[in-house]
């Protein structure tokens, strides 16, 4: 599952998160990848860390394009292309993918970026949902 964000956007995977905590839901990976500017405009970031180290197959990554830091720099898409190419590694054609879905919000460049991205991956668009602003 990647949740894949940016700006306020990580607002609805807050709260999902947040109830697979509460509620003890188990689940399997569970990526929430954040972009932003700069480390000031990371919302929630040390909610999301304990969150991480909380539930188990979560993984907290998020960048920043305008900023270097000990984390990841640059945009969003590179972060998943390469999750879901390491997970497939191997496979060769699109009906032997690991199974993935991909949840995204935030700006409308982005989510067009990477819905035309993870079609190239190989992945039907009924894998993707998204909710778009601005």
């Amino acid at each position: 599952m990647f949740l894949i964000c940016t700006g306020t956007g990580i607002a609805p995977f807050r709260s999902m998160l947040n109830y697979l905590s509460l509620h003890g839901v188990t689940h399997k990976n569970f990526y929430l990848i954040f972009g932003c500017r700069t480390k000031q405009d990371l919302l929630y970031y040390e909610e999301m860390k304990e969150l991480e180290k909380k539930l188990e197959n979560f993984y907290y990554l998020p960048t920043l394009s305008r900023e270097k830091w000990d984390g990841y720099t640059g945009y969003v898409h590179t972060i998943y292309e390469e999750i879901c190419q390491k997970n497939n590694e191997g496979i060769e054609t699109p009906e032997e993918l690991k199974p993935a879905s991909f949840y995204l919000c935030g700006w409308k460049a982005m989510i067009d970026d990477a819905r035309k991205k993870i079609a190239a991956l190989g992945y039907d668009r009924k894998s993707i949902h998204l909710e778009l602003y601005g």
